[in-house]
C-alpha cells in the first residue's frame, strides 16, 4: 500500500509541473500500460468460519495494456488485457479428536481479463481530459475453472504531458458472473497512454 501511495504522490507532481495541449483523438490508435490496486465486496470476499479457522478471499495488484482507437474526438474503443492476483488466506486452530492444530495459509492465483470498452470524452480540447467508460469481455481464472463472462464500468482522466503522451489514471467496477453469485470488485490505477502518429 505504501509502494501505491508513493506512485500516486509522484504522479501527481508530474500532473503539476508538466502538461501539453491535448491532440484530437479521431483516427488516432494509442497504446498503453497501467498498474494499480483493487478491492473486492460482496459475498464472495466476507469473512467465513469453517471448523474453527477464519477463511477470507481477497483482490490485490493488477496490471495490464491496452489498445485505443478514437472514432471521434469524443467517442472511441479499448481492447484490454488485465491480469488480477487474488489471494484465499484461512488463520486459526482447527480442531479434531480433541486434539488442536493451527492453521494459518495463505495462496495465490490470479485471472486474466480479456475487455472490450467503449470509451466517452467528455472535454477532448482540455490538457486534462475526464472519460466515461464500460464493456465487457471474459475473465479467465488461473485455475482448472472456466472463464466467465463479465461487465466493468468506471472513469478516469487522461492528462497531457506532451501532444502524444498522457497520463492516464481512473477506476473501474468489475463484475463477473459466477454460478449463484457474482464477484465484484473496485480496481484504481495508474498508466501511461502514447498516441501513435501524433505530431
Amino acid at each position: 500500500m505504501k509502494k501505491l501511495l508513493g506512485l500516486l504522490t509522484l504522479v501527481m507532481v508530474l500532473f503539476l509541473v508538466a502538461s501539453a495541449s491535448a491532440i484530437d483523438q479521431s483516427g488516432k490508435l494509442a497504446i498503453g500500460g497501467y498498474g494499480g490496486y483493487a478491492f473486492g465486496f460482496g459475498d464472495e470476499f466476507k469473512e467465513y468460519e469453517r471448523f474453527g479457522v477464519t477463511c477470507q478471499n481477497k483482490v490485490t495488484f493488477s496490471f495490464g495494456a491496452k489498445a485505443k482507437y478514437g472514432f471521434t474526438s469524443n467517442l472511441s474503443v479499448v481492447g484490454a488485457v488485465d491480469y488480477q492476483s487474488n489471494k484465499s488466506e484461512a488463520e486459526g486452530t482447527f480442531e479434531f479428536m480433541g486434539e488442536s492444530y493451527p492453521v494459518s495459509e495463505s495462496e495465490t492465483g490470479h485471472w486474466l481479463g480479456v475487455l472490450v470498452n467503449g470509451v466517452y470524452t467528455l472535454m477532448p480540447e482540455e490538457t486534462t481530459c475526464p472519460y466515461l467508460t464500460g464493456g465487457g469481455g471474459f475473465y479467465i481464472p488461473s485455475t482448472e475453472a472456466d472463464s466467465k463472462p463479465g461487465i466493468n464500468v468506471g472513469g478516469g482522466v487522461e492528462h497531457f504531458f506532451q501532444e502524444n503522451l498522457a497520463l492516464d489514471a481512473g477506476a473501474r467496477f468489475h463484475m463477473i458472473f459466477t454460478e449463484g453469485e457474482s464477484t465484484t470488485y473496485v480496481q484504481i490505477f495508474v498508466g501511461m497512454i502514447f498516441y501513435l502518429g501524433a505530431q
